[in-house]
């Protein structure tokens, strides 16, 4: 049973990185003044980028597991559905916020589609099919959104020092200091709603499971 997720976390894997790479040639390539240092810390301050990572480790991980290692830290629940949360925002943010002012053409759109669709779209899948009927504690979804908070200060910082800002709803020079924290704090609300929506369903699902087990058990 291990052999056929194992072969698929490989296969999505490989597509992520693909989408990264293609991306990463097209930033650095791009006709612009800056040089290619600064380009390559641009391409990794967008949180797109950092949590495409975060699921090529999470996959990566998964598709050379084992048993043995049954209880390693990127196949906990936990681990898991705090990777699916943070590539969902990444999804939910570009389609019903970014999408609308940004339209790649060419090499561009596929990486696009790749970062912003394929990946959060079979993340969330492939968490529901194999992670989703474990418990996962409550207790460390606040931990979770320390990612998400140290991105945001970060970006403020380098944002002031270099004048970039990865994305407009946090852009200080246009939309200023507090319209930029208000709207970080609306980003960690629907983190902080998701995570609880998450674990409640691999939780009620781990509970309804288990009774099932109970029960086969009972009638044996």
């Amino acid at each position: 049973m291990n052999k056929h997720p194992n072969a698929l976390a490989g296969i999505i894997a490989l597509v992520v990185f693909c989408g990264i790479f293609l991306q990463f040639v097209i930033m650095v390539q791009a006709p612009t003044s800056n040089s290619v240092f600064v380009r390559i810390i641009q391409f990794f301050s967008y949180f797109t980028i950092l949590s495409n990572l975060l699921v090529l480790t999470y996959f990566t991980s998964r598709s050379l597991s084992t048993d043995f290692i049954e209880n390693a830290f990127w196949k906990r629940a936990e681990t898991s559905t705090a990777v699916t949360v943070y590539i969902s925002i990444v999804g939910i943010v570009y389609h019903l916020v970014l999408s609308n002012i940004y339209h790649p053409q060419g090499l561009a759109r596929v990486a696009d589609h790749i970062l912003h669709t394929f990946t959060p779209t079979v993340t969330v899948l492939y968490w529901y099919v194999f992670v989703s009927s474990k418990k996962v504690n409550y207790s460390s979804i606040p931990y979770w959104l320390i990612y998400p908070c140290l991105y945001f200060v970060y970006t403020i910082i380098h944002g002031s020092i270099t004048q970039f800002y990865p994305y407009p709803f946090l852009d200080v020079d246009k939309i200023g200091l507090l319209q930029s924290f208000l709207n970080c704090l609306v980003v960690l609300v629907i983190f902080a709603f998701l995570s609880l929506l998450l674990s409640f369903i691999a939780n009620w699902r781990f509970k309804k499971n288990n009774k099932l087990y109970d029960q086969r058990s009972k009638n044996c």
